[in-house]
Order: C-alpha cells, then sequence, then structure tokens
C-alpha cells in the first residue's frame, strides 16, 4: 500500500492492553487505524477539499492543483498540465453520475465532465465557463443544480444556467449544504442561516422545528429515515419518529454522516475527527486540519481530507503497541500474562509489566545500570522466571523485584532462549549452553552443546504426559519421566532444521513450528505443511490455539490464521490448498517481521486477544474480527490502455486494434481499499492463451505481435487467501477486442479473390475446349505433319516438367523464407525458435533469444526512399546471416524487426556475440541517392533462458520488452 500508516490514538491501545482482562477493545469492541497519502505519495497537492467514489468504485478526491483518481495502490492525476481543455486547477465538488460518469467542480471554470477518459466541460454559455462551483446536485429531471458563490444555479439539460435558486426566493447568500429531500425536492442550506426546501419552483422554510435559524454547514441521512445536521451549534439529530438529539453544543461541525454500522462521524473547524458511538465520542489522530470532506465508501471505509492529504479509516484486526505507548524497545521478544493477569513483556530493552492500566519498568540490574535485553520468560506459582541475553536467568516476584539471578558460566553467560517452570520450584533453561536443569542451587546439565551451534536450544514443551519436548537449531529431542533422551536430527531423522515451537492438539497430535513449514507428528510420522500448501511462508514461530478452530503462527510476513480442520481435508485429498489469512501491518499491526528463537514468542491471554511480538512492538490481534471481509468479491475494472506505446481511451464496445499493431498493454486494478496489498491477479486473453497467467501482484497484462482476430481479455482477482476454485470470492472484468487484418487478409478481399480465380478457371477451361476441337480438326486434315509437331510438343512437355520441379523448389524456398532479405520468415522462425527451446531444455544448455529493431527506420524510408530502405535490410540481413556469424540463427521477424537465436551460449558471449553484430551493423556504409551516408544502427533486445522466461512466447516477451527499454535509453545498444 502506497501511502504512511498511521496509527489510530494512543489511548485505544492503551485501553486494550487495560481491558485485557474484561475482554473489550475500545467503546464498542472496535479498533481502527488511520493511512494516509500526501503529494509523498503521488497527491499532487496536500490540501484535499473534496471526497467521492464512482459507479467503478475508484475513489476520487479534489485538490487545488487537480484531481486524482485512486485505486489503492497508486494516484492517477488530472490537471492543467496533463489534461488538455480541463480547467482543474482547483477542484471543491465531485458528482459521480449512473452512467460511470463523473462531474468536477471547479474554483473558477465551472463543471467538467469526466467518462471513460474523455473530458469536456458544461454549459453553452460563456459565464458557465467562469464559474466558482462548491456544491452539485442532479435531480430526477437530470437538471444540474450548481452552488455558486451566492447563487444557487439550474443547468438544464441544453446547457444553458438559469438562477433558480433567486427565482424560487432564496437569500443572496452562499449555499453551505445541497442535498436531494428524497421526495423530488432540494434542501439548501445557505450562510443566511435555517434550511430551505425547493420544489416547484418555490423555497419554503424546511426543519424550523428543530433546526431554528442556525447556520447548517452539513446534512445528511441518518440511514433510517432521520437526519443529521451539522454547523455552528454542533449536530442535531433528526429520529425518523421525530425524537431530535442534541451533542457538541456551540462547536462548528463542517462535516457529518452516520456509517452503516451506526456511528456518526463529525469533522470539526477545529480540525478534528470524532466518532461518536453509543453516545461515547472517540477523537481519532489525523495529521494536519481536517476540513468538510467526508466519505463513507463501499466496503465501509470512511475516508477524511484536509491540510495534510488524503486519509483512510479502516477497522482493523490488531493495534500495535510500541515505545510510544511506554514499552522500553520496539523489539519485543517475548511476552505472557501471569496469574494475576499482568503482561508481561521481554524486549531488547528490557522487561516491561503492564497491570491495572499502569506500564512499569522492571529493573533487572542491582545498580540500576543498562538492562539485559529479555529473550525468555516464563511463569509458575507466582514467580516469574526470565533468560536474557547476557545476565543468565532471573526470578521475580509478581512486583517485578529481582529474587534471585542464575549464573550459567563462569566469565561470560550465554543467551538463554528458553525458560520453563516445573511444579517442584525448579527451572529448565535452554540456549546455547544446550539444556540446563536448576533447583536449589544446583546446576544439572541434560543435553550439552559442546559449542556446537545445531544444539542451541531455543524451545521447551510440557507435553501432558509429562514429556519434555525440547526444541533446537539442529533438530529435537524428548525428555521422558524417567530420564531417558531421545533424539530427531534436523534433516536426516525429521525434515526441519530449526524447531521453535511445540503445540499438542486435543486430538493427540504434535505440531511443530519450524523453518520447513508446520509439521505434523503422529506416532513416529511427520506430516509438512509448507507453501507447496498454501502458507505463505515456510519459516514459522509460533502455534497458537485460538479455541475457536483455529491455529495462528507467527512469521517474519505477518501473522497466520488456519481453520484446524483444514489440514485433515488436505490429508483426505478433499482440498487443494489451506486458506490462509494473513494479519499484518495493513490489519492494524506494527510490523510483520514477528520474532522467534525465543519463548514464547505468542501469548493468548484470558479475554481471547492473540499477542505477538515483532521487531516493531507488540502485536495485539482480536480474533474475533480478523479475517471477516475475506469473503469480500474485489470489483475488478480496467484502468488503462496503450496501444504500441500510446495511451488510448477506454471504449464500452470493446478494443478495435489495426493492423500491424505490436504492443498492447492493458492496466486493470481490483478496488479493494481495505488491503489492496493482499490482492493477486490471473489474466487469460481467450482466443491466444491456453490458460490463465498469474500475474501475483502486478496489474499489467502485456501482449506483442497478435495475430488477426476476435479475443477476450478477462481479468480475475482474488484477496488473499488465494484459491480460485472459490469464484464466489473472484472478481473479474472482461474486455473484447479485436486485430484487424490487413485488407488483403480480410474475408471479403479472399471472397472477391476467389471468385475472380473461379472465372479465371472457368474461361481458361472454355477457351481450352474451343481450342482443342479445333486442334482436332486440324489432325483429321494434317495427320502427318501433327505427328512431327507432337514429337516436339512431347519435348516441350519434358522440359516443362523440368522447370516445374525447379519452380517448386523455389516455392518451396519462397513459403520459408524472406524474399526481400534472403533470411528465414516468421513461420520457419517460430519452428527454429520452439526447436531450439526443446534442445535447450533437454540438453540444460543455455540458450539467448534477441530481438533487433533497425532505429529510425521510417526516417530512412521517408527521407532516401523506401529503395534504401530495402537496402538497409538487405545490408543488414548479410550480417546477421554472414559466415563468421557463428551459431546464431536469424530471421526477419517482420517489418524492419529481426529474430536472433543463439544456442549454445551463456549470457555473457551472447551479449559479446550480440555487441559484435551490432557493431558489424553500425560500421555498414549505406549511400543515399544523392550520395549522401545513411547512419544505419540497431537495438537489440535480449532474453535468456531461466526459470519463469523457459518457453518461446515469454521469451519473445522478455526480448521484445528488452529492445522497449533499449529504446527507451536512445536507441543504438544492446540490453539484456
Amino acid at each position: 500500500m502506497t501511502g504512511r500508516a498511521i496509527r489510530s490514538c494512543r489511548r485505544l491501545v492503551l485501553l486494550c492492553l487495560c481491558l485485557l482482562l474484561p475482554a473489550a477493545w475500545g467503546n464498542d469492541g472496535r479498533h481502527y487505524m488511520v493511512s494516509g497519502w500526501t503529494m509523498d505519495d503521488g497527491l499532487p497537492h496536500n490540501m484535499v477539499h473534496v471526497i467521492a467514489q464512482d459507479r467503478d468504485g475508484f475513489i476520487w478526491a479534489g485538490t487545488w492543483e487537480g484531481v486524482v483518481r485512486f485505486n489503492g495502490r497508486h494516484f492517477t492525476v488530472f490537471d492543467r498540465q496533463n489534461t488538455p481543455g480541463a480547467e482543474l486547477s482547483g477542484v471543491f465538488s465531485i458528482l459521480p453520475e449512473d452512467d460511470g460518469g463523473v462531474l468536477f467542480g471547479t474554483a473558477a471554470d465551472g463543471v467538467f465532465r469526466y467518462h471513460r477518459g474523455r473530458w469536456q466541460p458544461l454549459g453553452v454559455e460563456e459565464e458557465a465557463h467562469h464559474l466558482p462551483v462548491s456544491g452539485m446536485l442532479r435531480d430526477r429531471d437530470g437538471a444540474l443544480w450548481i452552488a455558486s458563490a451566492k447563487r444557487l444555479l439550474r443547468m438544464d439539460g441544453d446547457g444553458y444556467l438559469h438562477d433558480a435558486g433567486a427565482a424560487a426566493g432564496l437569500p443572496a447568500a452562499r449555499v453551505t449544504a445541497l442535498v436531494a429531500d428524497g421526495e423530488g425536492g432540494l434542501l439548501v442550506a445557505t450562510e443566511a442561516g435555517g434550511v430551505a426546501r425547493l420544489r416547484d419552483g418555490q423555497a419554503n422554510a424546511w426543519g424550523v422545528d428543530w433546526l431554528g435559524t442556525e447556520l447548517v454547514r452539513a446534512l445528511a441521512r441518518d440511514g433510517e429515515g432521520g437526519w443529521l445536521a451539522g454547523g455552528d451549534d454542533g449536530v442535531r439529530w433528526r429520529h425518523a419518529d421525530g425524537r431530535v438529539e442534541h451533542f457538541r453544543p456551540g462547536q462548528r461541525v463542517d462535516a457529518v454522516l452516520r456509517d452503516r454500522l451506526g456511528a456518526i462521524w463529525m469533522n470539526f473547524s477545529s480540525g478534528q475527527l470524532v466518532r461518536r458511538s453509543n453516545g461515547d465520542d472517540e477523537r481519532l489522530q489525523v495529521p494536519g486540519t481536517v476540513g468538510q470532506a467526508l466519505l463513507e465508501d463501499r466496503e465501509g471505509l470512511v475516508w477524511v481530507g484536509g491540510t495534510d492529504g488524503l486519509h483512510r479509516v479502516a477497522e482493523v484486526a490488531a493495534v500495535g503497541f510500541t515505545q510510544e505507548d511506554g514499552l522500553g524497545s520496539d523489539y519485543v521478544r517475548s511476552v505472557l500474562q501471569s496469574g494475576d493477569g499482568a503482561l508481561w513483556i521481554g524486549h531488547a530493552g528490557g522487561l516491561n509489566r503492564w497491570y491495572r492500566g499502569e506500564m512499569q519498568t522492571i529493573g533487572l540490574v542491582p545498580d540500576g545500570g543498562r538492562n539485559p535485553s529479555v529473550l525468555s520468560l516464563d511463569y509458575r506459582d507466582g514467580m516469574l522466571w526470565a533468560g536474557t541475553y547476557d545476565r543468565g536467568v532471573l526470578r521475580l516476584d509478581m512486583q517485578g523485584r529481582v529474587r534471585e539471578r542464575i549464573r550459567l558460566g563462569e566469565h561470560t553467560e550465554p543467551m538463554v532462549r528458553a525458560v520453563l517452570a516445573d511444579a517442584g520450584g525448579g527451572v529448565w533453561i535452554g540456549g546455547a549452553h544446550g539444556l540446563v536443569h536448576y533447583r536449589d542451587g544446583r546446576q544439572e546439565s541434560v543435553l550439552d552443546s559442546q559449542g556446537q551451534p545445531q544444539s542451541v536450544v531455543q524451545a521447551l514443551y510440557r507435553d501432558v504426559d509429562g514429556t519434555l519436548w525440547i526444541g533446537t537449531t539442529g533438530g529435537m529431542a524428548a525428555l521422558d519421566g524417567t530420564g531417558a533422551i531421545r533424539r530427531w536430527a534436523g534433516g536426516r531423522d525429521m525434515p526441519a532444521q530449526y524447531v521453535f515451537d511445540f503445540l499438542r492438539d486435543a486430538a493427540g497430535d504434535l505440531w511443530i513450528a519450524s523453518d520447513r513449514g508446520l509439521l505434523r507428528m503422529r506416532g513416529d510420522t511427520f506430516h509438512v505443511y509448507d507453501h507447496r500448501h498454501g502458507l505463505p511462508r515456510d519459516k514459522l514461530f509460533r502455534i497458537i490455539d485460538d479455541q475457536r478452530g483455529n491455529f495462528w503462527l507467527s512469521s517474519n510476513h505477518g501473522v497466520f490464521r488456519v481453520a484446524r480442520g483444514e489440514f485433515d481435508q488436505l490429508d483426505a485429498g478433499t482440498r487443494r490448498l489451506l486458506a490462509v489469512h494473513v494479519v499484518d501491518r495493513s490489519d492494524g499491526m506494527p510490523g510483520d517481521q514477528g520474532n522467534g528463537a525465543s519463548m514464547p514468542s505468542g501469548w493468548r491471554a484470558d479475554n481471547g486477544a492473540l499477542l505477538f511480538p515483532t521487531s516493531a512492538g507488540l502485536g495485539l490481534i482480536d480474533p474475533r474480527i480478523a479475517g471477516h471481509d475475506d469473503e469480500r468479491v474485489p470489483p475488478v475494472v480496467f484502468e488503462s490502455l496503450a496501444v504500441d506505446g500510446i495511451e488510448q481511451p477506454l471504449q464500452a464496445a470493446g478494443l478495435r486494434l489495426g493492423p500491424g499493431t505490436r504492443r498492447l498493454v492493458v492496466g486493470y486494478a481490483a478496488l479493494n481499499f481495505r488491503a489492496p496489498n493482499k490482492l493477486r491477479y490471473r489474466y487469460r486473453l481467450h482466443g491466444f492463451d491456453a490458460g490463465w497467467v498469474e500475474a501475483g501482484a502486478r496489474t499489467e497484462a502485456l501482449y506483442t505481435n497478435l495475430p488477426p482476430g476476435r479475443y477476450r481479455l478477462e481479468v480475475q482477482a482474488m484477496t488473499l487467501p488465494l484459491d480460485w476454485a472459490r469464484q464466489e470470492a473472484v472478481g473479474s472484468a472482461v474486455m473484447a477486442l479485436e486485430v484487424v487484418p490487413p485488407l488483403w487478409k480480410r474475408p471479403s478481399s479472399r471472397l472477391l479473390g476467389l471468385l475472380l480465380l473461379a472465372g479465371a478457371v472457368a474461361l481458361g477451361f472454355w477457351l481450352h475446349t474451343a481450342s482443342y476441337r479445333r486442334n482436332q480438326r486440324r489432325l483429321n486434315r494434317e495427320i502427318t505433319a501433327r505427328t512431327e509437331e507432337l514429337s516436339e510438343k512431347n519435348r516441350a512437355l519434358e522440359a516443362a516438367d523440368r522447370e516445374r520441379g525447379s519452380l517448386m523448389q523455389r516455392l518451396e524456398h519462397q513459403a520459408t523464407h524472406d524474399e526481400l532479405t534472403g533470411l528465414p520468415n516468421r513461420r520457419a522462425a517460430d519452428r527454429r525458435l520452439h526447436q531450439a527451446v526443446v534442445n535447450a531444455r533437454s540438453a540444460a544448455t543455455p540458450l539467448c533469444v534477441a530481438l533487433a529493431d533497425v532505429d529510425h527506420f521510417k526516417h530512412i524510408n521517408d527521407n532516401h526512399g523506401h529503395e534504401v530502405g530495402d537496402h538497409v535490410l538487405q545490408r543488414i540481413a548479410t550480417v546477421l546471416c554472414g559466415g563468421d556469424a557463428g551459431m546464431v540463427f536469424a530471421a526477419r521477424h517482420g517489418g524492419e524487426e529481426f529474430l536472433l537465436v543463439l544456442e549454445g551460449m551463456g549470457r555473457t558471449d551472447a551479449l559479446r556475440r550480440l555487441h559484435e553484430l551490432h557493431a558489424r551493423v553500425a560500421g555498414l556504409q549505406v549511400a543515399a541517392p544523392d550520395g549522401s551516408p545513411v547512419p544505419v544502427t540497431i537495438s537489440i533486445g535480449a532474453a535468456h533462458l531461466q526459470p519463469g522466461c523457459d518457453d518461446a512466447r515469454s521469451l519473445l516477451v522478455a526480448a521484445d520488452r528488452q529492445l522497449y527499454q533499449a529504446k527507451r535509453k536512445g536507441r543504438n545498444r544492446v540490453v539484456g
């Protein structure tokens, strides 16, 4: 997601921790995150006046420097510089229309309409093009109402303006609010005070019984038949049953709305954004000063504009707890909740205790010096055990006082990555030293690392039968009640090398978090679940059962939620991939990178909240709402279209490409503003692609040299977790396109040719039979003379047969070779390229494919004539297929473009050979008819056989992309 993430108010985060015991998150159980975008992220100006969402789902924002369209990932700017004919220097009003068009009211240049890539000014009179516009509304009759300065104007269907406000009796005052009343009339608030209802050409006072004559600056429906009015005396809410609520009296409210959850959002002139729910007000921290721009989109997200850009307020499943909230360090290593409800947080700066709304920094050294990093924690029987980086193990009471320090080394202390207290008052201590059991001042070594890094202990887990499971950097071990130890060496006895966590489930399976995915151990058998089964990453640090049927797995790329039953479905063959929901920064986490090799690296609190240490703070997840938007189908739209590098407007009827079109680029987007980083795409050009092209997060489809025909480009999008078989959760869009064939390839031309050919055959047959009859008559008269003549004809036929054989050989050559250059043509080149790919892949030899294009060839033709241009192509062909060209196969690919196939050459040799050919072409001496030299250079783009680029089509696409880069960099070069 472009833009900077800004967490909602710190008070909310503290409240979340404060309420870990009573299981509440905020005054109505919801948490919000504010994300913002400024000029640094693509806005043309930081001051956002108005926000709207069009029919397709794009977010539009008006600024002092034009208007922007936002697809969730990047902005498209429309301003005076890039939009000819549209004076968009200041946009104060945006009105989406039912047909997909959008109207924009400007500061001094009237109204402009945008529809499918085309802009037009509205109004036929000169005055219409110089109006300051602060508001707009379409009525049921299609007329456009325009709030302009101190007038309310009406523009009819023919584009003429009428001062309808004055005619209806409205005061000459600036319009502050303009909305439809739902009954065919308009509600108009002005700076003169009060609200008037305009209907049938008459203006009458409206809402006097609950609004009086107060200045109203915002009017909005409440979704239940009532009205909200914001103004200089706060907000008044008139319910459908006639009840009136008045809150925030004496404060100026510039914008107000009620969202789909029933909360009321208010923008205050003081620059605050306030959310009111269940009678309680909550201020959200938005940078700068908010203005009148306030919108709830179709996903339920709230958008706010102000002096510091565009802001999105989204309900999130997680919140972050960092140094700004009182932590000693953002690099959190371990977390747990003790029996008294206190939260203990170990981090790089030491240890914090959160208890009853207060944060306490725990002093771990007697002299008040620098606290050591706390890597591991455990609690039992009123005592807290803390394993440190370089101070051994500390035993603390519930007030955080250090009662005992356990030293593990005589000179240096090893890192303690895992501690586990037992029932007898002892503690198991794991780390770089191996595993030690401590009780009553005595230490017993159970596993000795002997200085070997593969024996570092980083996880301890007490099983239900008393077995102690030990996770190390070289596999795992189990210590039973008799003291016997069984080991599993990593990579030999078990699939993983690093073991980070264990969990025994109710079914009796032992789950293991490792560097090779999630392992399930049944008896002595391991089942592996990794990226091949749908997990985003293989390295997992922590396993938590949320008691709702889900496993939560921490990683370096967010926290993964997987339903426990899906693993059984996977094993049974009824499911192909796991449906993994990822909770990351876009959901409110302070960071994506989780911390492992410490214990515990995650915790389930008494109220069900999940806590995960990260490198950027402590993340708190509410599992009740995580992933509740996964089933939303993201609408897919086509956003841009470029043909041979030239932007084209999108057409409702589809796209028609002329003969010779070489490059088509289609931009698309799925409009999911809550988590655009979790969108994945695939596309398919029906009639060309054999299957779907997996695009990942890319939002562009590229095709080159499409043959003539009719096609359908289909783009599909889905929000993670990815499972294309769930078509009910897949959004799609289809674009029809046609590549028009050349005149001589069109069906009508071919039909005419067939008719002419049939006529010629018929005429020839008739002439032939007439001649035959005449010859027969002569034969009857001159049998002797004709015998000799027939002999001569037989000899001529023999010669003709020899000539026909020669002709067939020439025709066979012409079918596979270009007439002008003598090089193999595209058909022969395609066969050769496919065979070269097959040979290279089967023999595991390198292969390079290059496209060479004559620089400024059109300039050569236009200035020196086509004969010179043909001569240039012939000379270049001579160079490319010269006897010393080595293992380079050259063919004419079309126009001034040549295909080069270099078999058996690695990247270095291939590029060297291409540079040699490039230099030889540059050294050609070609003269124009007037004797002047004609400079000849070529640009070459090269692609090499490699994973992801291992077939003929992908090699050609990659080479064409490199050729395009060569041209962009100035031509006359080799890129690859």
